[in-house]
């Protein structure tokens, strides 16, 4: 979040005197990599993207394809002169990503298949909280990955509840932290809720413990401290009706759930979420159900949703765009959902607002050329992405103004999109706004956030 982790790992590789090395990090967060590596690496260093579909020899702009096989061969048997690095996104580390190189190999290897015959010098983690769920694909392979050094590097080390702070301690030391179960019930305070454990904060009495592991893990930097001209971001929100037909179907909805709770279900059961979930997108578009099915794995009905026009929320965000004074001040929109940037994009043509996108299906290249070279060029008034997309390892500080559709669960999500805008090359004051729809589940996902950030503030302050 603009506190130099990029370039401090890249020091780190150079300090440790490795020969070979794997950085891991999102596929957004490549660029960082390819305008840094150089700057701060000596120009023998060799870095290698690797996609699934081809490797190749990355020196700043200039790429050149190499077979990833030989690449691992030299690697392994040690006949190279210069420090050889691999910059792999989470993705390519996945069950089905092996299995699909695995059959595209004509000796029968899979990229993890590749990875692990070789014991590396450094495996460096960008963006560790990735690393939280210790049942996701990626968490379990990367940590059988063989490597004589590991390092970690995130603006939190959990995201939802201290417990999944465990994982990361577990890549970096298997043997010092074995025991998911053991390092839970020591930590975390739990209460339950329908016959489940849910965990609800941190021990009071294991606080100033779980702050030193904490330390133990290695410095943390905030932006006031590294980057004290910056000025921090100011917050506010701005309050909107729904229309008649949002309200209609948001009372529907809450019958629901108030069927629900009246039948026993419990706030963490499927169908509950899955309402609550409809809730969210009523406040920010208008639901069309375009198909319906029961399905017998989940046991309750899926529905293929669609969020369509009117939108108070995006009614909203055109106002503040066009309240704007002076011509290059740009604007950051983030939505925890695709549909209502689709609709945003729609009315952003019509206005004639120039305006960038950028979505799931760009490649990673594509990606990177939206926010590293067009968007400071100033030409485009807003910037539209969804928060899983956009909202970590990508610069937009040429922006002035900030806008959540929608919040995250997560207050480190919400605290990474921030990041965005609130970094070096900022210089003016953000300001974040928070389009919430009256007397909606918006103000229970703000309180959901504000006792999250409470663990965090207790866990992270110094």
């Amino acid at each position: 979040m603009g506190t130099y982790k990029t370039s401090t790992g890249l020091w780190l590789l150079d300090r440790k005197k490795v020969r070979n090395a794997i950085i891991i990090t999102s596929k957004v967060g490549k660029g960082a990599y390819y305008s840094d590596f150089y700057k701060c690496l000596p120009e023998a260093w060799e870095l290698y993207n690797v996609d699934l579909h081809k490797t190749t020899l990355r020196i700043e702009d200039f790429e050149k394809e190499v077979n990833f096989g030989s690449l691992l061969t030299t690697i392994q048997t040690g006949k190279h002169n210069h420090p050889m690095v691999l910059l792999i996104h989470y993705d390519c580390l996945t069950n089905k990503a092996n299995e699909s190189t695995r059959k595209k190999d004509k000796g029968g290897f899979g990229i993890l298949d590749k990875l692990r015959k070789i014991e590396w010098d450094m495996i460096l983690c960008d963006e560790a909280h990735k690393l939280k769920n210790p049942k996701t694909q990626w968490t379990r392979n990367i940590k059988k990955i063989k490597a004589k050094n590991k390092h970690i590097m995130t603006g939190t080390g959990f995201v939802n509840n201290p417990a999944e702070m465990w994982s990361l301690l577990n890549f970096l030391n298997k043997d010092e932290w074995g025991n998911y179960d053991r390092f839970r019930t020591y930590f975390c305070d739990e209460i339950i809720v329908g016959g489940f454990r849910q965990i609800v904060g941190i021990r009071p009495y294991r606080v100033d413990e779980f702050r030193a592991l904490r330390k133990r893990l290695g410095p943390r930097h905030t932006m006031a401290e590294v980057h004290s001209n910056i000025a921090a971001p100011i917050e506010i929100a701005r309050e909107v009706d729904l229309n008649p037909t949002q309200r209609r179907m948001y009372n529907e909805i809450k019958s629901v759930l108030q069927t629900l709770d009246q039948a026993g279900e419990t706030l963490s059961s499927p169908n509950v979420l899955s309402q609550l979930n409809r809730l969210r997108q009523i406040c920010v578009a208008t639901p069309q159900v375009n198909s319906y099915d029961f399905s017998t794995k989940q046991n309750r009905m899926v529905y293929d949703i669609e969020l369509t026009e009117p939108s108070s929320k995006l009614d909203e965000v055109i106002d503040i765009i066009k309240e704007l004074d002076e011509p290059d001040q740009q604007v950051v929109v983030f939505s925890n959902f695709r549909d209502p940037l689709t609709l945003l994009e729609r009315r952003l043509d019509k206005a004639q607002i120039p305006h960038l996108h950028m979505q799931q299906q760009h490649s990673g290249a594509e990606r990177y050329r939206l926010w590293h070279d067009v968007w400071p060029t100033k030409q485009h008034k807003v910037f539209l992405s969804t928060l899983a997309l956009g909202g970590e390892s990508i610069n937009l500080a040429c922006a002035s103004y900030l806008i959540f559709l929608d919040r995250s669960w997560s207050p480190a999500q919400m605290l990474q999109a921030v990041g965005r805008v609130h970094r070096p090359g900022q210089r003016g004051t953000v300001e974040v706004i928070h389009i919430n729809a009256k007397n909606t589940v918006d103000s229970y996902v703000k309180a959901r956030l504000d006792k999250k950030e409470g663990w965090f503030h207790e866990i992270f302050r110094d």
